[in-house]
């Protein structure tokens, strides 16, 4: 499986999802209005240290998939 983050800036998170999640293939597209959807990641831990990684005070995972 693969994963992806979702890096919203004025919320001020990262949110890791898998690439089946319902939100990433409804928006599926690089940049948005609020943030950006990183390219797949292949691995869990990888995908969590990116989020981590981007200084959003709030690093989270999906509700949905994850």
């Amino acid at each position: 499986m693969s994963y992806v983050v979702y890096v919203n800036h004025p919320n001020n998170k990262a949110i890791v999802h898998s690439t089946s999640c319902t939100w990433y293939m409804k928006r599926k597209r690089d940049v948005t209005h609020n943030g950006y959807w990183t390219e797949p990641i292949d691995d869990f831990d990888m995908a969590k240290t990116f989020a981590k990684n981007t200084g959003k005070a709030r690093i989270d995972t999906c509700a949905y998939c994850t």
